[in-house]
């Protein structure tokens, strides 16, 4: 496995609902070296939660930040917002380091999925 297909594993890995359980399955993976198999399985399981959940709410707030539509919606339905959120999070892997660029990400997404989005989210704004 290349370096560059581990960085993604271990990034959708940080994404997962059990991310300690999707890391050791990476690690369990035959393309993994042993060295690094080694380090994975001993990353610290209550670290490795931690971590996921700045990543999360660093991505979240970015989100909020990003765009006043979202920010709108999350004042308005906080419950409805960080439902879509949650699996918006963890079908689309970070890829806009700034918070106007995820906004515009998460909001796309919420119109792709109408269900999920209110109509004042549908255009991005």
């Amino acid at each position: 496995m290349s370096h560059e297909q581990l960085q993604r594993e271990m990034a959708d890995a940080l994404r997962a609902e059990d991310p300690v359980a999707a890391l050791r399955a990476l690690a369990e993976a035959p393309s993994v070296d042993p060295a690094i198999r080694s380090a994975l399985l001993a990353a610290d399981p209550d670290g490795l939660r931690l971590t996921a959940l700045l990543v999360a709410k660093l991505r979240f707030e970015r989100v909020i930040r990003g765009s006043s539509a979202a920010g709108d919606w999350f004042d308005r339905d906080a419950a409805a917002f960080s439902a879509a959120f949650r699996r918006y999070h963890a079908e689309v892997p970070p890829s806009e380091p700034f918070p106007a660029a995820e906004a515009k990400s998460f909001l796309a997404w919420a119109a792709a999925h109408q269900e999920d989005a209110p109509k004042s989210t549908r255009s991005l704004r």
